[in-house]
């Protein structure tokens, strides 16, 4: 079981670079696409695109869907985003948490709706 974790761990933080792009790519439209930006908008619009990403999380990770969103949370915007590469670092420190926390609340919003909606179906 050890040797699932890791190996899924290691996909996850290769996943999780990539995520980084498309998150910097909305974050930046969601705030250019405002006139007046505030934090609650932004992560708003930013939130659709975790809730995109929490559904291609559930739907291809069978096993732990949201320790996955967790590791590619963290990984991405705070390993890839802040630490390593700067692409999030002039951003404030609350929209970083809340960018963090984001994509696991949706991959758990979008489980409970697919487990839902499987229930109704049923």
């Amino acid at each position: 079981m050890t040797q699932d974790v890791v190996k899924h761990c290691s996909l996850w933080v290769v996943f999780s670079f990539f995520y980084l792009s498309g998150l910097q790519m909305a974050v930046i439209m969601s705030i250019d696409g405002q006139p007046q930006p505030t934090i609650w908008k932004t992560l708003f619009y930013t939130f659709l695109y975790n809730a995109l990403i929490g559904h291609l999380i559930t739907k291809y990770e069978k096993l732990w869907p949201f320790l996955a969103s967790i590791v590619i949370s963290l990984f991405g915007v705070v390993g890839f985003g802040v630490y390593f590469d700067d692409k999030l670092a002039g951003y404030s420190n609350e929209l970083i948490i809340g960018l963090v926390l984001s994509l696991p609340f949706a991959t758990f919003l979008v489980k409970q709706l697919k487990s839902k909606s499987l229930e109704n179906n049923a």
